[in-house]
């Protein structure tokens, strides 16, 4: 594949496996936007939900530590207790806030592209720190793209800013006429209310960023046809390899097959077109069982095997086609060939009594019925 598709070219989406290679390098939609923004909520909400127990926790901890007796003073474990409970303080005030930004930081990372760690991201990657195509990334769309998000941020805060003032204002007024005390209660709500109204509105943004960069993404991924080719002749195999593979897997197939022929009791011939060797052992076998069937070569391969091992040969064209087309290797007959096959075997028990001087000669071969369904003429 050339290097120098245009993007014009790249117009089949991306595949599955394409994603997947992507993914294995740390390649995966990601909105920066999306992560900070509900990191920024979450804590703020978190501190809207925690500010009594935390300013709880602070005047605990200012009250314990300002107001010490003349005789802690002059105790040296003194320090190390009051550092310690007021630690243990502030982390327990603190848990929950920070759990809480600690889980939307995570979720807003993952909510796009999903969970991913690619010890191929971490490697050190040098296109990164050349000067000049770090100032072609400079003058780049991406870039404008991230100058129009940051222009619109700073328009968003700034316009709910002020609304935030112009709903507030009598409150804010009002404030120099409150009590020492509740002045800076007053002052802490707003000021968080404030906070949290203002990273919501960046929402917006996130919103509108993250199916921009799932787009970009997926584009950036395009395909051009002549890359699906040959990816899938990659992934299915090229024509040659999977002919290659499947004649190796028949010759494999084919030498099973003939080393089980010599358990076989008769072999039914065409006479020269098909050969198949039929195995029937009452002990352990319910019905009788194909255990090599062939075509031309393969036909006469397995009548010189049966030769070698003296298994005896039967013509009956019609029931050797019919077992050769209705019967897989090492599987029963169908039952509308029993009785053909019986007399067959039956034919072929009177020729082994015979030639154990046991009886007369059994005579010429059976002629057998073929059912219509089971029939083949060719």
């Amino acid at each position: 594949m050339a290097d120098d598709d245009s993007s014009e070219e790249r117009s089949e989406d991306a595949t599955p496996r394409r994603q997947e290679e992507a993914r294995k390098r740390g390649q995966v939609a990601r909105s920066r936007d999306l992560a900070m923004t509900l990191s920024l909520v979450a804590g703020s909400g978190s501190l809207l939900m925690f500010a009594p127990r935390m300013m709880d926790a602070v005047l605990h901890i200012m009250r314990e530590n300002l107001v010490v007796s003349r005789a802690e003073l002059f105790e040296p474990r003194t320090l190390p207790l009051h550092l310690a409970d007021a630690l243990w303080l502030a982390a327990h005030a603190l848990f929950w806030p920070l759990a809480i930004m600690f889980l939307a930081s995570i979720a807003g990372s993952v909510l796009l592209g999903g969970f991913m760690f690619s010890t191929e991201a971490l490697l050190p990657k040098w296109e990164r720190i050349d000067p000049m195509k770090g100032l072609g990334r400079m003058f780049s769309s991406r870039a404008l793209l991230e100058l129009a998000k940051a222009l619109a941020k700073f328009f968003l805060v700034s316009f709910c800013c002020i609304l935030i003032l112009r709903h507030h204002r009598d409150e804010l007024l009002g404030l120099g006429h409150e009590s020492m005390p509740h002045v800076f209660v007053h002052m802490a709500s707003l000021l968080l209310w404030a906070f949290f109204w203002m990273t919501a509105s960046l929402l917006l943004v996130a919103l509108i960023d993250a199916p921009a960069q799932w787009f970009t993404f997926m584009r950036e991924l395009r395909m051009t046809r002549q890359e699906i080719k040959e990816e899938y002749k990659d992934s299915e195999g090229r024509p040659e390899v999977k002919a290659r593979m499947r004649q190796m897997q028949r010759k494999m197939a084919e030498a099973r097959m003939m080393a089980k022929l010599p358990q076989a009791d008769v072999v039914i011939t065409n006479p020269t077109h098909y050969a198949v060797a039929i195995r029937y052992k009452p002990e352990k076998d319910a019905a009788p069982i194909l255990l090599a069937k062939g075509t031309d070569h393969m036909a006469l391969q397995i009548r010189k095997l049966a030769k070698e091992h003296k298994i005896v040969m039967v013509e009956a064209p019609p029931l050797a086609r019919s077992i050769y087309h209705t019967t897989d290797i090492d599987r029963e007959i169908p039952a509308g060939l029993y009785m053909a096959v019986a007399r067959i075997l039956a034919w072929l028990h009177g020729l082994r009594l015979y030639q154990a001087g046991k009886g007369r000669h059994p005579g010429k071969t059976p002629v057998v019925d073929i059912p219509e369904d089971l029939r083949r003429d060719a």
